[in-house]
């Protein structure tokens, strides 16, 4: 464990996520948990502002570019803060409630704990960051962040060359690939080792923004340390999500949700800096979209909720609109390409998955933490029992709580039902009841943290008839009490669960089906073989697509196709390679294909991606195919030579 913490990698990441945002919000004047929680979401935000204005000018992405853009953003902050005589800090203000260094120290020890457990999961999922992902959207990830790093391309529309389509009209947000390719770029360590370790920070940065979020929202010290706390420990997120699909920006969004309502919360309430707040705010809207624009789907409907939280406890006041129109303007001005782009590809076609399973089965799987699992995790459903007990201590969240029971229900209306109204509802989110489950896991954990409170109170009540009833004494014993529960709930759940979700998660990062170590080492014998500049023929379900982000060998399918939505959209001599390769002998059009895309070499493996059936059509027979010669040959790959076509009448 500890050289899990003292990797390197995992530190420049951890630095990179962290230091610009933190610069530009201390620049802006944000102080204590706002700081800290809003710090990542700006980091993003100012990736996906700049990702599509650099090219535009000129200028490749790149560590020096980012670092003068961060540097120039800071200081523009401050020159506005200084013009707007807004000296006072924007930290902690006397409209929440007083906490004292103990309770900071709290929950700073929450945060870290969660950090620490989830590194240690994924580390050990990751056969210490080495595993290649083996899961269908890491191809893509994992070739996109190559392939900023390799072209200083930061442009949306750039990453067709990853998806085999055109650029024209073509939009994926890619925040965290521009993030990872710097981290690639920094460390030179090869593109799974960066996503491996980029996995390891998403508790971490849940952790923070609860802290954040339950500190804005006037929550107890107590439950913001046992939500921090308990971040690291719910395997619906983000560990289900990796075995599933490697959904890994959309993970990243998802944990900076809390942290984007903690700013919401302070832009609504006036305190801090009430100009920078809804402005950073604005940013920060802009980082979640260019992650993945269902989190960005999803903090408009919670920051929707907040507000109509406000308003029922108070009446609606014009700093709101205030807040808002600031908030919405700068990021209209800010990320207007990428705004434009994201509407743009919203039109686009949908995928709904098959609701296959019964309500009362998906229900059951919600409420008792264990969808796709054997087991619930029943330590952690106790303390959510005991939060809907001790409800009334959660009054500052609980719409949160509401929100995220909006979200279980979508998840079972997913998971259990077809239609045209559920389609619509869910389309956002790819009609995914994975992604479902891990956002309604948010509310999940404010609730089991709300139980940790509610048995810290009644250890307290007991504590305190045999204690003094002056201050210090009140509060040693509430500290010695939160202790106790969190320590035997840390016991209870064996280190949080962390054995069970590191084996949830290494599903994904097994040897194989996709690439396994033979097939790693036959695309590095590849490497060797295939000139630089030129193609290689491969099979997009068989995880050879992996080969661009291991060692550098750029296939003809960098991405598993969908064939319903991107075989239609696709480069038109790659899909006649999907669906033809192998009449190369005798159709003059597949002929003119492979020379006009420059493919010399073939590759194929031996396993396939979940849930592929099979190879494409023009990937099948190979061997029968006169003009192919095989140069290598493993237990799970084989490479082939392309040669000239044969001559009429020989066989």
């Amino acid at each position: 464990m500890p050289e899990a913490l003292g990797d390197p990698v995992l530190l420049v990441y951890a630095a990179l996520t962290l230091v610009p945002g933190l610069a530009l919000a201390a620049a802006a004047g944000l102080r204590g948990w706002l700081l800290a929680a809003l710090a990542p979401l700006l980091t993003y935000g100012l990736v996906g502002a700049a990702a599509p204005v650099l090219p535009m000018l000129g200028i490749r992405w790149s560590p020096t570019s980012f670092g003068v853009l961060t540097a120039l953003a800071a200081a523009v902050a401050l020159l506005l803060r200084v013009v707007a005589r807004r000296r006072r800090p924007a930290g902690e203000r006397a409209e929440l409630p007083a906490w004292t260094p103990l309770h900071h120290v709290g929950v700073a020890i929450g945060v870290l704990v969660a950090s620490v457990v989830g590194i240690a999961v994924a580390w050990g999922a990751t056969r210490g960051f080495t595993a290649v992902p083996q899961i269908w959207d890491a191809m893509f990830h994992a070739n996109a962040t190559r392939f900023i790093a390799e072209t200083g391309r930061s442009d949306p529309s750039a990453l067709a060359t990853v998806s085999s389509r055109p650029e024209a009209g073509f939009y994926y947000p890619n925040a965290y690939h521009a993030l990872a390719a710097t981290v690639v770029l920094l460390t030179g360590a090869d593109v799974p080792t960066v996503l491996d370790a980029s996995t390891a920070l998403a508790p971490g940065l849940l952790a923070l923004g609860m802290a954040g979020m339950v500190r804005r929202l006037g929550g107890r010290p107590a439950l913001a340390a046992a939500a921090a706390m308990l971040s690291a420990a719910f395997t619906a997120f983000p560990y289900d999500l990796l075995p599933w699909g490697t959904l890994l920006p959309f993970i990243v969004a998802v944990a900076l949700l809390p942290a984007f309502l903690a700013a919401a919360a302070t832009a609504l309430d006036g305190t801090g800096a009430p100009v920078a707040v809804p402005v950073l705010l604005g940013i920060g809207g802009i980082g979640l979209l260019a992650l993945h624009p269902s989190g960005a789907v999803t903090a408009v409907l919670l920051a929707a909720a907040l507000v109509l939280d406000r308003w029922v406890r108070r009446r609606p006041r014009m700093t709101d609109l205030r807040a808002a129109g600031v908030t919405v303007l700068s990021a209209a001005v800010l990320g207007a390409p990428l705004l434009a782009a994201s509407v743009a590809a919203a039109a686009g076609p949908a995928y709904d998955w098959p609701a296959n399973a019964r309500p009362a089965q998906v229900l059951g799987e919600l409420l008792f933490l264990s969808h796709a699992q054997e087991f619930p995790q029943w330590w952690l459903v106790a303390l959510m029992l005991a939060g809907l007990v001790g409800v009334r201590r959660l009054r500052p969240v609980l719409w949160f709580l509401g929100v995220a029971a909006v979200f279980a229900a979508l998840f079972v209306l997913t998971a259990s039902y077809e239609g045209t109204i559920v389609a619509v509802l869910t389309r956002p989110w790819w009609n995914d009841r994975w992604r479902f489950a891990a956002i309604w896991t948010l509310g999940a954990i404010v609730l089991a943290a709300g139980g940790v409170v509610t048995l810290r109170d009644g250890l307290m009540a007991v504590l305190q008839r045999f204690t003094p009833r002056e201050e210090r004494a009140r509060l040693a014993v509430s500290a010695v009490a939160l202790t106790l529960v969190l320590a035997a709930v840390t016991f209870l759940t064996s280190g949080f669960y962390h054995v069970r979700n590191a084996s949830r998660m290494a599903e994904g990062f097994t040897d194989g089906p996709s690439l396994s170590r033979d097939e790693e080492q036959a695309v590095k014998v590849l490497a060797g073989l295939a000139p630089p500049g030129s193609l290689v023929m491969n099979d997009p379900y068989d995880g050879s697509s992996m080969m661009w982000a291991v060692a550098g060998v750029h296939p003809v399918f960098a991405t598993p196709v969908i064939k319903l939505l991107e075989l239609p959209v696709m480069d038109p001599d790659r899909r006649l390679l999907f669906t033809s390769f192998n009449q190369l002998d005798t159709n003059p059009d597949v002929r003119r294909a492979v020379e006009k895309l420059d493919v010399q070499y073939v590759f194929v493996g031996t396993g396939l991606i979940p849930p592929a059936d099979g190879p494409p059509d023009g990937m099948l027979n190979l061997d029968r195919v006169r003009s192919l010669e095989r140069v290598y040959t493993s237990a799970e790959a084989t490479i082939y030579r392309v040669g000239p076509a044969p001559a009429p009448g020989r066989s």
